[in-house]
C-alpha cells in the first residue's frame, strides 16, 4: 500500500502554543521517525483536549489550524501513516507511572463504540448494556493502570469475532494474530499489558457482567496465578468449597447465597465472605473468595478474588475500580471523541485509541492547557 506523507503541519498561532502539552507529547511519540508526524501528534492531542462536543477530524482540524488542508492531513496521520501505537503507549505508561511508582491496580474495561454499516473493523451486532439492546458496534477493550492520578487508559484492543472472513480482515488490516474467542482476545491483552510493565504484579480487576465467556476467562485468570478481584453476576458458578475435602456441586452465586441462608442484620453492613472455588474439574479448582456487599434495596454486587489472605480493607479499593474505569470510558466517549472515529481500519482505530488516551492522561497530569 501506497502512502502518502502528510503536508507539513501549521504553525500555531500565537496563545495556542504550549511548552507543558509539547513536552508531554515530545515524550510519548518521541518514536515518530519524522518532525513533521511529531507535529501532527502534537496538534491531534491539543485539538481533542480543546474541541467541544464531537470531535470529527474537520471540528478537531479547524480548532488549531486555519489551513484548509489541515482536516485531510490529520485524517492521514491517523489512518494512513505507519506510526507504531505500541511504542506509544509504552512510552505513554512510563510518562504517567515513572519508575519507582506503584501501579496499584490494572482494569479491564469494555468499550462499545456504535457504528453504521458493515465495514468498520470489527464491527458487529451485539448486546450494548449502555444502550440496553442489540447494536452495531466495535468492541474495544482497554487496559487502565492505577497510580496517583486515578485510573489511566494505556492500551487497547479491537475485538475481531470469528465470524469475519479473512477478506473482510485484509480490507481493514487486521494483523492474523488477532483472532479467537473474546475471552481470549482480552487475556491477550492483558498479558501484553503486563509486558509493558514487567516487575509490575499489580491485581487484575474487571466486571465481568458483559463479558458471555466469564467463565473461560476466569479460568486463564486463576491457571495465569495473577491477583485478581473481578465483580461477577449473580448467574456465575461456582463451588463452595468450606473446606479442600468439599465435594459440593456447581451453584450460581445466588444459589449458594440462599444455601448459606438468611443474611442477617449486621451481615448486610458489611462484606460477607465465602470460600468457593471455580466451576471446573476438580483438579483445576483454586481457593478464591466470594465477597458479596448487600445493597439497601435488597440487590447485591458479587466479586470473586484469589486473595484470600489479603485484609478485606485492602480488598475495597479494588472492588471499586471497575466503576471508576466504567467512568473513564464514559468521558473518554463524550468528551475525547472515543466513537467519534471516523476511519475504518485496525490501524487506524489503534491510533486514534492510543491519541485518545494520551489527550485523557494530559488532562488527569496536568489539568490544562499551557
Amino acid at each position: 500500500m501506497t502512502v502518502l506523507h502528510e503536508p507539513a503541519p501549521p504553525t500555531l498561532a500565537e496563545g495556542a502554543q504550549g511548552p507543558c502539552l509539547r513536552s508531554f507529547v515530545e515524550t510519548v511519540f518521541d518514536h515518530l521517525p519524522r518532525a513533521d508526524q511529531r507535529r501532527w501528534a502534537e496538534l491531534h492531542v491539543r485539538a481533542l483536549l480543546k474541541t467541544p462536543g464531537k470531535k470529527s477530524l474537520r471540528r478537531l482540524a479547524e480548532s488549531v489550524s486555519d489551513s484548509p488542508t489541515a482536516s485531510q492531513a490529520l485524517h492521514q496521520f491517523v489512518n494512513a501513516s505507519p506510526w507504531d501505537w505500541m511504542a506509544a503507549r509504552r512510552n505513554l505508561l512510563r510518562r504517567v507511572v515513572p519508575t519507582g511508582e506503584a501501579v496499584t491496580a490494572w482494569t479491564l474495561a469494555p468499550a462499545f463504540i456504535p457504528k453504521r454499516g458493515e465495514y468498520s473493523a470489527g464491527v458487529h451486532r451485539r448486546f450494548d448494556p449502555g444502550l440496553g439492546r442489540l447494536s452495531n458496534c466495535q468492541l474495544g477493550l482497554v487496559v487502565l493502570a492505577t497510580g496517583e492520578h486515578g485510573p489511566l487508559p494505556v492500551d487497547w484492543s479491537l475485538y475481531i469475532p470469528r465470524t469475519w472472513t479473512r477478506a473482510r480482515r485484509s480490507k481493514v488490516r487486521v494483523p492474523d494474530e488477532v483472532r479467537g474467542p473474546l475471552w481470549s482476545q482480552a487475556a491477550d491483552l492483558l498479558r501484553r499489558t503486563a509486558s509493558l510493565s514487567p516487575g509490575r504484579c499489580a491485581p487484575v480487576t474487571a466486571d465481568l457482567s458483559w463479558l458471555p465467556d466469564r467463565e473461560a476467562f476466569l479460568g486463564h485468570l486463576t491457571q495465569s496465578e495473577r491477583p485478581f478481584v473481578v465483580e461477577v453476576p449473580g448467574t456465575m458458578r461456582v463451588v463452595h468449597a468450606p473446606s479442600p475435602s468439599a465435594g459440593s456441586p456447581p451453584l450460581t452465586v445466588r444459589e449458594l447465597l440462599t444455601e448459606h441462608g438468611d443474611v442477617t442484620a449486621e451481615e448486610r453492613q458489611r462484606v460477607l465472605t465465602l470460600p468457593v472455588s471455580p466451576s471446573g474439574p476438580p483438579s483445576g479448582r483454586v481457593r478464591l473468595r466470594l465477597l458479596v456487599q448487600h445493597r439497601r434495596d435488597d440487590s447485591a454486587q458479587y466479586w470473586l478474588t484469589n486473595l484470600v489472605d489479603r485484609p478485606l480493607p485492602d480488598l475495597g479499593p479494588l472492588m471499586r475500580q471497575p466503576s471508576l474505569a466504567a467512568g473513564v470510558v464514559n468521558t473518554l466517549h463524550e468528551d475525547f471523541g472515543l466513537r467519534d472515529f471516523e476511519g475504518r481500519s485496525f490501524p487506524g482505530w489503534h491510533h486514534h485509541t492510543t491519541l485518545v488516551s494520551a489527550a485523557f492522561a494530559y488532562s488527569r497530569l496536568h489539568g490544562r492547557l499551557c
